[in-house]
């Protein structure tokens, strides 16, 4: 809506007809394609994949059936996972990514949170008994963040490639991956998240794709070697436009958090990605149609 009334609808969009509530919405997988290709703002992966499951919870529950109903213990726990993750996933969506949008419903947001405090005693046996195994791995210089979903301190960290982080909770099963990027405003470390935009937890100062790829970029351009930068690049796994820099030796998008080894330019319009660009000068890129796409403008 904030973008486009018209992307609310399926298909065949009608303004009198929306407002009289008589139109077919988008499905989840529709809202998820348009949200990354129209409004170039991308649920990520794992977000869309606990949210596509608490989905299913609730279809159940609107056709007046869910096996957890009838059940107690590992079911409900179960549930109770699945939603404290996908509330995680939801939260940092709306208070981060689309923070200019939502800021206005924080209290809201909030209240959620206070309500799904309950989901979390579910848990507390499992903490417990992973206790003796999390002092064990600690004791061999493992490392335990506090988890973002659950809010024990059972989620294993192990570094991907430099400041990029990422971790799986022991309880829970959240997984979590992030950049501990440093705020250009007050110089304090916050986690730069899948979808490419940053709020400081310090100092609230945001910072926006362009912003951060300038920030991170290794890649020292001189008047020697500008025209032979590959970088920025684009995104062939979140379709991003120039949010793939040079990072620790290899290739970082700072979009989606996507590390490639190598980059490649499209045969046909010179674009680099790290994507497959072989038979590129046919098929194009995510930028051009290629020869083919040209022989077809022209056929026109």
């Amino acid at each position: 809506m904030h973008e486009h009334w018209s992307l609310v609808v399926a298909k065949d969009p009608d303004r009198q007809k929306f407002e009289a509530g008589d139109f077919t919405s988008v499905s989840f997988e529709m809202t998820c394609e348009r949200l990354q290709k129209v409004v170039q703002s991308p649920v990520p992966d794992e977000a869309r994949k606990n949210f596509d499951t608490v989905r299913k919870h609730r279809n159940k529950m609107v056709h007046f059936f869910h096996e957890a109903d009838f059940s107690s213990g590992p079911k409900i726990e179960a549930v109770a996972r699945e939603q404290l993750r996908a509330w995680h996933d939801l939260q940092q969506l709306l208070t981060v990514q689309w923070a200019n949008v939502f800021q206005t419903y924080r209290q809201d947001f909030n209240e959620i949170e206070r309500k799904l405090k309950g989901h979390r005693e579910y848990l507390r046996a499992k903490f417990d008994g992973l206790a003796p195994r999390i002092a064990h791995e600690k004791a061999n210089k493992a490392v335990f963040r506090t988890c973002g979903s659950c809010g024990f301190d059972a989620a294993t960290q192990i570094e991907i490639l430099g400041a990029l982080l990422e971790s799986e909770c022991l309880v829970c099963g959240y997984h979590d991956k992030w950049l501990d990027f440093t705020c250009t405003d007050c110089g304090e470390v916050s986690p730069l998240r899948d979808g490419g935009e940053f709020r400081c937890e310090h100092c609230g100062c945001t910072a926006d794709g362009e912003m951060i790829a300038d920030t991170l970029n290794e890649f020292s351009v001189t008047v020697d070697n500008y025209l032979e930068s590959i970088v920025p690049a684009n995104c062939s796994k979140c379709d991003g436009y120039h949010t793939v820099i040079e990072f620790k030796s290899r290739y970082l998008c700072v979009s989606c958090l996507f590390v490639s080894n190598e980059l490649s330019s499209c045969e046909y319009c010179g674009e680099s990605s790290n994507g497959n660009m072989e038979d590129s000068y046919l098929s194009g890129c995510s930028l051009c149609e290629g020869s083919a796409g040209g022989r077809r403008d022209k056929d026109d």
